[in-house]
């Protein structure tokens, strides 16, 4: 939420303020009508946090605890996770060698690298919170990595993401991602709002597993095999491997 909405609806007296947001929202309204409150309604102000440090002398933080955006888009899990993968990989490779304090350090650059990513992705999306077109096609630019990097990791390929968050490191999707991302935080005017729609879509393609470029289906994007076997070749994968990799992930 907005610091301006917050304001505009006293989140701060709690309670109230929640029947003040579900009056602007009479869709959502509907879907609480039959709720009860089970415990008071608090207002938290802002949690956003960036560690100073991230590893030192014999300890490390996870992501989830080396700094905290916005829970927007649920980055939080799957840092988490990542941050969990590299220290076990660290830990199994690099304990006790004279490597260890580099590897730490490089772990911690990589951590606080990526939750600066997700800042980036956070703040266009709020900036483009008036425009749900905009907003909806910024959103894509995370689903999209998030599933092409879900995928490659199922089928055994990790490389293909580079095992960075929002394929970050990526040669072509990495600087792509970080220009739409930067150019949603300026004022646009119209020609230049639709270019920036259009470069997102081309943005997107090369790693769209899922169908997220079929306007057709008017933003509402199933998980669907067909997609993903269609996506083969994006995947450095034939058919029969999308397949298999289905199979194993009990879909």
């Amino acid at each position: 939420m907005t610091d301006s909405l917050a304001n505009e609806i006293k989140l701060s007296e709690g309670q109230p303020a929640w029947a003040r947001l579900l009056e602007r929202l009479p869709s959502v309204g509907e879907q609480f009508a039959e709720a009860t409150l089970a415990t008071p309604l608090i207002c938290q102000p802002r949690l956003s946090f960036l560690s100073g440090f991230v590893t030192g002398p014999g300890w490390a933080l996870l992501p989830s605890a080396a700094g905290f955006i916005d829970p927007l888009m649920s980055t939080g899990f799957p840092l988490t996770l990542l941050g969990i993968q590299r220290l076990a990989l660290l830990l199994e490779t690099s304990w006790d060698q004279s490597d260890f304090a580099d590897a730490l350090f490089g772990y911690s650059l990589r951590t606080t690298m990526e939750l600066v990513t997700v800042g980036r992705l956070v703040a266009a999306l709020y900036a483009a919170m008036g425009d749900p077109e905009l907003f909806n096609a910024l959103s894509l630019l995370y689903f999209a990595a998030a599933s092409f990097s879900e995928s490659a990791r199922r089928l055994h390929r990790p490389e293909l993401c580079g095992n960075a968050f929002l394929l970050s490191e990526h040669p072509v999707f990495g600087p792509r991602f970080r220009y739409c991302v930067d150019r949603a935080m300026h004022p646009l005017d119209a020609p230049e709002r639709q270019a920036l729609l259009e470069r997102i879509q081309v943005t997107i393609e090369p790693i769209d597993v899922a169908g997220f470029g079929d306007r057709s289906r008017n933003h509402w994007h199933p998980a669907r095999a067909e997609d993903l076997l269609a996506a083969a070749p994006k995947l450095g994968a034939s058919k029969d491997e999308i397949s298999a990799m289905l199979a194993r992930c009990g879909f």
